[in-house]
């Protein structure tokens, strides 16, 4: 049986036809993580994607998303 892993912290953004979950997790070794996941129902099935971004590259991330968000009109 595998372990399930609680959040530390959780955010939840549901907007139209999906909703985005934000959880900052500890890994076994104490390392903190952020996950976000999108989940969507398209033709009756659900649908999830996650994306996991550890500590060590939260900062590069944040980087690359502002730069983004700037591009978009």
């Amino acid at each position: 049986m595998q372990e399930q892993i609680s959040s530390l912290h959780s955010k939840q953004l549901p907007t139209k036809g999906q909703t985005y979950f934000f959880d900052v997790k500890a890994a076994k070794n104490g390392n903190q993580y952020l996950n976000i996941t999108q989940s969507r129902i398209k033709d009756g099935q659900k649908f999830r994607a996650t994306v996991t971004i550890f500590s060590d590259q939260l900062g590069a991330f944040a980087q690359a998303f502002e730069e983004m968000k700037t591009k978009v009109a």
